[in-house]
């Protein structure tokens, strides 16, 4: 896969995503192993850290640290969940990308998707950066309290961790379930906002496709050629189509991961207010700087999916003005509506919502900033 094969290959390393290329049986068998291990692995780890929540957590502290590291780690598992169980419909989004209307026509359209390509590249290495930072802190911390005796996280294990075999197991699971969680999290906000993105680079395409096509009216109304405005006609539609397509991309997009938008944001807007709740009272402490990458770390995790979202609204609403700007007087009648048409479409822009709830937008990303901070008003008058 050609198309976000740097995001694919997060997914890849995160055991997760099982190449295309990988036909062997064998290869397929070690890898499907090696998957199913790592959700046993993150299972395990939501599991025992939410029987220590109901059966041994007794103060405020130890329940907010608790409660931000389950979250995170039932939103990676449903995450690698949802991309193990949808592997084929991805794929089918990918292939479409790859097919008519979509497919690249010429230099001009190439560099377009080139672009956004190295957009999307671009800043998912910066945000592997920082969740890199976040993660190494997080493992130092971790290491710290192997070295005095403790376990990385606190957990309810159904057997004795004081022997010093099982210590150091479920030791390591912890920290390499962790390393685990934080690539299939960085592997799955840079692939959806990167579907998002390819929304955005196909509309640009489409742009571009109008006005290669007035210049070829320009052409013909100056030669006076009735083939060509004939021409016109029929490209007009087959441009209709492409626009509906683009609506289309957008919605299975859409269907396929929007479980991850709802519980993402759910997700969020708990850890949010509590992280922010847990630095207000522990600012001093030597421990507060790996929360601060933490929660900085949440802002902009949700920020990609809300700019994503946000940039996709913009692009379909500013087709409307693309054609506004065309050359009318130089298009047949039939052309015209068909154009008249299209401008009808993009009076509804092109939304990515989280189950109905939440549209992902800037307009979104401000007021969950505002609900996590009423909830974190809330906590801490309580």
């Amino acid at each position: 896969m050609q198309i976000l094969s740097l995001n694919f290959l997060m997914y890849t390393v995160g055991g997760i995503w099982r190449p295309i290329k990988w036909c062997s049986s064998g290869l397929k068998v070690l890898y499907n192993i090696f998957t199913i291990l790592v959700l046993l692995s993150l299972y395990f780890l939501v599991l025992t850290q939410f029987l220590d929540i109901v059966l041994i957590v007794d103060n405020i502290d130890d329940f907010t640290t608790n409660s931000l590291m389950l979250l995170t780690i039932v939103a990676v598992c449903c995450k690698a969940t949802l991309v193990v169980v949808r592997r084929n419909a991805i794929i089918n989004l990918v292939r479409m990308l790859l097919k008519d209307p979509y497919k690249l026509r010429d230099a001009d359209e190439m560099a377009i998707q080139r672009k956004f390509d190295t957009f999307i590249r671009s800043y998912s290495i910066k945000y592997s950066l920082l969740c890199t930072t976040s993660l190494t802190g997080v493992t130092i911390g971790s290491v710290l309290n192997i070295i005095q005796g403790y376990l990385p996280y606190r957990v309810w294990l159904p057997y004795d961790s004081n022997i010093a075999t099982m210590f150091w197991i479920t030791s390591m699971q912890q920290i390499i379930s962790l390393i685990f969680a934080t690539v299939i999290n960085v592997g799955t906000e840079t692939l959806i906002s990167g579907f998002i993105l390819q929304t955005c680079a196909q509309i640009e395409i489409f742009q571009n496709r109008l006005h290669k096509l007035m210049i070829n009216q320009t052409t013909a109304y100056m030669k006076q050629s009735l083939a060509s405005s004939c021409k016109g006609t029929s490209i007009f539609s087959e441009y209709i189509r492409h626009h509906l397509k683009i609506y289309e991309y957008a919605k299975t997009v859409n269907i396929i991961f929007n479980p991850i938008f709802f519980v993402q944001f759910f997700s969020s807007i708990i850890v949010l207010c509590t992280s922010v709740y847990y630095l207000s009272q522990h600012i001093t402490e030597s421990g507060s700087a790996t929360f601060i990458v933490y929660t900085i770390g949440m802002f902009v995790q949700i920020y990609i999916y809300c700019w994503s979202g946000n940039e996709a609204i913009l692009k379909s609403t500013s087709v409307g003005d693309v054609i506004y700007q065309l050359d009318w007087h130089l298009l047949s009648v039939s052309e015209k509506k068909d154009l008249l048409m299209i401008m009808i479409r993009t009076t509804i822009p092109i939304k990515f919502t989280s189950s109905f709830l939440i549209t992902l937008s800037h307009e979104s990303y401000s007021n969950i900033l505002k609900t996590s901070y009423s909830a974190f008003n809330l906590l801490q008058r309580s």
